[in-house]
């Protein structure tokens, strides 16, 4: 058994000098066998050189196919992962509710209450008539005529014709304007025509009401002397105008049953 192992060395040992005095002789003689034949034999190093060129260019080309299909495979990936990003997105905007630009405004009772009564405060006054549509049969927006040149006012008092004027309406015109020339006191209304119209239908419902009020008769005439509490007016006249037009808070009215004959300031 020994014997068989020495002699498997010495074989090999035999071949590699076999091989080695080959190769040395080849590389001796190779530049003279080119130079006798003009050959080109190749020298070892540039076969073992080739070799390996060889050997790199078809691991290139083993790894070509396989570098294509790597990147075959990431750009079906980018595919796939595109596809399904869109798809999810798709999805999503499909799935939530469109934005709208109009806000909701939460209500609370107090403003449902107001909304309601602001409501109906919109219907009744379409369906109420206009001032201006109300008063346009009413003289000086409140006289109602009940016969040829008889007026009554909301509180009751009648002006028909009569004085030296001709009408009890114009003898009272007199006194929504001062005259500095006239003798004495002259009473003046705030609020021209309507405004004097309005202080006598008060006074006269305050001095019904005994409110503040002095009465006396004179002549089947009775006269009312109401404080309202507040100016009405100024007293003019030269008198007035002395005393640089002082305020009025008093009514003198003088009455025929509820037909006015006169009424001014004081």
């Amino acid at each position: 058994m020994a014997n068989s192992h020495t002699s498997g060395k010495k074989n090999t040992t035999v071949a590699g000098v076999v091989i080695a005095l080959l190769i040395g002789g080849y590389t001796v003689l190779r530049p003279a066998i080119n130079e006798a034949t003009g050959w080109n034999l190749p020298s070892i190093s540039q076969e073992d050189n080739a070799g390996r060129k060889d050997d790199s260019a078809a691991k290139r080309i083993d790894d070509q196919p396989t570098r294509s299909s790597q990147a075959s495979d990431a750009i079906e990936s980018r595919d796939v992962n595109s596809k399904d990003s869109s798809a999810t997105v798709a999805a999503a905007q499909r799935s939530s509710p469109p934005d709208t630009k109009t806000e909701t405004t939460q209500r609370g009772p107090l403003a449902d209450r107001m909304s309601s009564s602001n409501a109906k405060s919109d219907s009744t006054s379409q369906n109420k008539p206009t001032s201006t549509d109300a008063d346009e049969s009413l003289k000086y927006g409140l006289l109602r005529e009940v016969g040829r040149d008889r007026y009554i006012s909301p509180a009751g008092l009648m002006y028909t014709p009569g004085s030296a004027e001709g009408h009890r309406l114009e003898h009272l015109r007199r006194h929504v304007s001062d005259q500095p020339g006239r003798p004495g006191k002259h009473g003046v209304f705030d609020g021209g025509m309507e405004g004097a119209l309005k202080t006598i239908d008060k006074a006269y419902e305050n001095a019904k009401a005994g409110k503040r009020t002095t009465k006396k008769t004179d002549k089947g005439r009775t006269i009312y002397t109401v404080d309202m509490g507040k100016r009405v007016g100024f007293v003019g006249g030269r008198e007035g105008n002395r005393r640089r037009k002082p305020m009025a808070r008093r009514v003198q009215l003088v009455l025929e049953g509820n037909r006015v004959i006169t009424a001014y300031p004081l």
